[in-house]
Parts: structure tokens; sequence; C-alpha cells
């Protein structure tokens, strides 16, 4: 039997002021056919859509749809363990959201600790990140929807237990759950940034890689810049779903339209 052909997709952007509707619209006509939503950028809006809808977004556009937890101000390796618990709670609900909309993952970032706190202080975020990263991943398995740990870039003043592939292995390895409970989202724009090669993660973790985020830079800064040759990158890449990551709509147009040429 024949793989299914890898689905191509965009995020949508709190920035972005169409509904689902309109976005889904928007992406079929340039051709894409897979939607993320950001949980914690649906809070923000006062029209957040109802799974029912959702759903019947899905169906009217054959889209599939991916979820990002909630990420802004969220740190799984918490020192405070309310902090920590909360962190637990809207990701889980992020799955139960996902699960409800038939969505096929849920990206979650792994943490990060500050560079200039001494060593115990950095083993012992980490380890409550992984408790944390843990404790969602069974949720995970309990509805059946894989959450799809992010490798983030790197930055002087943290450390990011995520970062490099290295790094990344080492913290799967810790949270000792099982790759259908927890896969890997690979942003090939994080691993520029990060002065890393993208297939560094391919080779590391191959088939477990099940959602790409795609974007470009300068090799320095995240600035989530059009990527011409997406197709040819996820493709390189071979996972299932694969998401611009783009600023705009316009950046997404134009992403899509300088591919094609």
């Amino acid at each position: 039997m024949s793989e299914p052909t890898p689905r191509f997709g965009a995020s949508m952007d709190i920035r972005f002021a169409e509904d689902i509707g309109a976005f889904a619209e928007f992406l079929t006509e340039l051709g894409l056919d897979h939607v993320e939503l950001r949980a914690g950028y649906l809070d923000a809006r006062e029209d957040g859509p109802a799974p029912e809808i959702l759903r019947d977004v899905a169906r009217t556009y054959d889209l599939t749809y991916s979820v990002h937890a909630p990420h802004i101000d969220v740190a799984p390796g918490n020192i405070n363990d309310q902090l920590r618990s909360a962190v637990v709670d809207a990701t889980t609900e992020a799955l139960d959201f996902a699960a409800a909309i038939d969505a096929v993952g849920v990206v979650v970032h792994g943490g990060s600790v500050r560079t200039r706190y001494p060593e115990r202080v950095h083993a012992y975020v980490r380890e409550r990140a992984v408790e944390t990263i843990r404790a969602c991943a069974r949720h995970a398995a309990d509805v059946d929807v894989p959450l799809c740990l992010e490798n983030q870039r790197t930055r002087r003043e943290k450390r990011r237990f995520t970062a490099t592939p290295e790094r990344l292995a080492s913290f799967l390895e810790a949270v000792d759950v099982g790759p259908a409970a927890l896969r890997i989202t690979l942003d090939v724009g994080h691993a520029k940034a990060s002065g890393i090669d993208y297939d560094r993660f391919v080779d590391r973790f191959g088939d477990r890689i099940h959602l790409v985020h795609l974007h470009d830079n300068d090799g320095e800064t995240d600035a989530h810049d059009p990527l011409p040759s997406f197709r040819a990158v996820g493709e390189s890449i071979g996972a299932p779903y694969n998401i611009l990551e783009m600023k705009s709509l316009a950046d997404i147009e134009r992403c899509v339209q300088a591919g094609s040429h």
C-alpha cells in the first residue's frame, strides 16, 4: 500500500483577521489543505469556533487540522508546582480540543531554564519539564492524538531542552513515552536560526517526525520569513503534515506563488 500524499498548509496566526472558514477558503485557493490552530491564540478571539463548526469546515474544504498548545508565557519546567500544573491542564485541554475536531497532532514546547542559574537549578527545571511532558503524553495516548514535541531555537540567555538533536533525544528518553503518543514537530526555521542543518533532526528521528513547521530566516533571528522551497523541503523530510508559519496572509501567498515558479 502506498503512503498517503503529504499535506501542506499554514498556521492561523493571531494577526489574521479572518475567521476559520475564510482562512480555509484562502488556503484551498492556494492549493493547501491543512490548518494549524493555536490554542492560545484562539483564547484571545471572541469568536472562537466550536468543534462542530471546525469539523464542518474540514469536511467542506477537505482539510486536516493540527493544534499548537499554548506557549506564550508557558513554562513546562516551572519550579512553582501550581503554575507547572496549570501548564499540564492547558496542554491536556488542547489535546481534548484536538480530539474533538479530529486533529492529527498537538504541538508542544519542552521548556527552558536561564543559563545564569546554577547547574542544580538547570537539573531541577529540566526534571519538572520532563514530568510535564510525560503527563501530557500519557493524556495524548488516552485521547489518541499524538503530542508533538518541537525543537526550539537556541538562545544565549536560555538553555532550551529540545534545541539540538542531542538535547531532544535525551529529553525524549527521559520522558519515556513511546512514539505512538509522543512524536516530533521539526521546525526548520528554528534549526536554521540555531545554526543546525535540519537534516540532522531527520537523520536522528526519521519517521517520528509527524509535523513540520516551514519558514525561513537569516540564520540568526527567528524571522518567520517566506520559504519558497517549502514543498521541496517538506518532501525531503517526509513527514505527513507540513505547515507554513508566516506572519501575514500576504507572506503565505508570496511563499506559495514563489514556490510555483
